[in-house]
């Protein structure tokens, strides 16, 4: 019953919210998680929309709308929204509870965050984030406004901030049944990591794999790094390192060692070089793979 209040306190505080004053309840729950208070902005205009992909769901979503404006609730073809799909959510409310259930969640927005929430509650997101997500679209039911938002992500998700643009779906009545959203993730350090030829992970320094970009991917055959999956496992290969990230970070240090690993039944050499880079207060290693022969 305290959580169910809670909740309704922060749906109350959303509801009555508009940039750039953010509700203290929503901005200390985040500030006490170590995060900056999100952002949430009502009936955004394109200029508002600091992403283009979020500007062109958004444009895509205007093409759908009816007459009046509003996103019918009818079956939706998601392959009118091409590359944009696999970050595309479609969220309905729990009949009778203040809950929320994802019933398509994209294939990047699960890969980014570690795990697919499809048939999954929006209350299942541990701590400030399900309060705030669970929170945020029961203001939006209230509301029946399309909403931007911007909000960090917990420690362990590689992601800088979570954007989204969510548009209630509507019956005939006008009343909102649901809602499509958008949903892209803001990450500087990745973004480079993506651009590389070579095969990249970043690790954590008990040698978890918090990501991989697509030619490491490609490499060892895994289409979606599990989130906290180790790295021998992964790869075959021993990370071999005698320092934490955050020394090798201090230090300046760059370790380069000669692997063996095998691929369809071929067995390869690759140079294998350990830095370290700093992302949201924490240090990892990075790791790049380069083949030399076989």
């Amino acid at each position: 019953m305290a959580q169910e209040n809670r909740n309704q306190n922060v749906i109350d505080l959303i509801a009555d919210s508009f940039e750039p004053a953010t509700p203290n309840l929503l901005r200390q729950m985040f500030n006490a998680a170590g995060a900056r208070a999100p952002e949430v902005i009502w009936s955004p205009t394109d200029i508002e929309i600091r992403n283009p992909l979020l500007r062109e769901f958004a444009a895509v979503c205007r093409v759908l709308a009816r007459e009046d404006g509003s996103l019918p609730d009818t079956d939706i073809n998601l392959d009118h929204f091409g590359e944009l799909k696999e970050w595309i959510m479609m969220i309905e409310p729990v009949e009778g509870e203040t809950d929320f259930v994802y019933t398509y969640y994209g294939s990047g927005i699960a890969q980014h965050y570690g795990r697919d929430m499809t048939g999954q509650r929006s209350s299942q997101f541990t701590g400030h984030i399900g309060t705030f997500i669970t929170s945020l679209y029961g203001a939006m039911l209230e509301r029946g406004e399309i909403a931007y938002t911007e909000h960090e992500p917990p420690q362990n998700v590689f992601v800088r901030a979570w954007q989204r643009y969510i548009v209630p779906r509507v019956d005939d009545t006008g009343k909102t049944t649901g809602f499509l959203a958008l949903n892209v993730p803001e990450n500087e350090l990745r973004a480079g990591l993506e651009l590389m030829i070579d095969p990249v992970m970043v690790v954590s320094q008990n040698e978890k794999i918090v990501y991989a970009n697509r030619a490491a991917q490609t490499m060892f055959n895994l289409p979606s790094i599990r989130k906290d999956e180790a790295f021998n496992q992964a790869t075959g290969m021993s990370l071999d390192v005698n320092r934490t990230p955050l020394e090798m970070l201090a230090q300046h240090r760059i370790e380069d060692s000669v692997q063996l690993t095998i691929r369809d039944t071929i067995v390869e050499r690759l140079v294998m070089t350990v830095s370290a880079a700093q992302y949201k207060d924490t240090a990892y290693y990075v790791v790049v793979l380069r083949l030399i022969g076989t």
